[in-house]
C-alpha cells in the first residue's frame, strides 16, 4: 500500500492512543487533585470569610447589646445616685433637726438654770439684805437700848442724888 506523504494510519491512531492516556494520566494526576486541591482552597477562604463576617455580625450585636447595658447600667446608676443623694438629704434633715431639738433642749435647760440660780442668787441676797438689816436693827437697837440704860441709869442718879 502506497500511501502519499508516507502516513501510517497505524501509527496515527497508535500516538493517538498514547496521547489520549498522557491525557487521561495528566488529567488523573495532576489536573484533578489540583482541581480539587483548588476547590478545597476556595472553600476553605469562603468560610473563613463567612466566618469572619459572621464574627463581625456577632460582634456588632454584642456591641449594641453592650451599649443597651451601658445605657442601662447609667440609668440605674443615676438612679442609685439620685436616692442616695435623697436619703443623704434627708439624713441631713435629720440630723440638723436632732441638732436643733438637742440645741433647743440645751438652751431651755441653761435658760431653766439661769433662773434657778438666779433665784438662789435673789434669795441669797434677800437673806443677806435681811441679815444686814436685821444687824442694822440689832445696831440701832443696842445703841438706843444703851442711851435709853444710859438716860435711866443717868435719872436713877440725879433721883438719888436728889434725894
Amino acid at each position: 500500500m502506497n500511501i502519499p506523504l508516507n502516513i501510517d494510519w497505524q501509527q496515527i491512531l497508535l500516538h493517538f492512543f498514547n496521547f489520549s492516556i498522557l491525557v487521561g494520566g495528566l488529567y488523573l494526576l495532576l489536573f484533578k487533585p489540583v482541581k480539587s486541591f483548588m476547590a478545597k482552597r476556595e472553600k476553605h477562604y469562603a468560610d473563613m470569610e463567612s466566618a469572619a463576617v459572621a464574627r463581625e455580625k456577632d460582634t456588632e450585636e454584642l456591641k449594641a447589646e453592650m451599649a443597651k447595658r451601658e445605657a442601662a447600667f447609667d440609668t440605674e446608676l443615676e438612679e442609685k445616685r439620685a436616692a442616695a443623694a435623697k436619703e443623704a438629704e434627708a439624713f441631713a434633715q435629720q440630723q440638723r433637726d436632732a441638732a436643733k431639738a438637742q440645741a433647743d433642749r440645751i438652751l431651755s435647760d441653761a435658760k431653766a438654770a439661769a433662773e434657778s440660780e438666779r433665784q438662789k442668787i435673789v434669795a441669797e441676797a434677800n437673806r443677806e439684805a435681811v441679815a444686814i438689816a436685821e444687824d442694822a436693827m440689832e445696831k440701832l437697837l443696842a445703841k438706843e437700848t444703851s442711851r435709853a440704860y444710859d438716860s435711866f441709869v443717868n435719872a436713877a442718879e440725879e433721883e438719888k442724888n436728889e434725894q
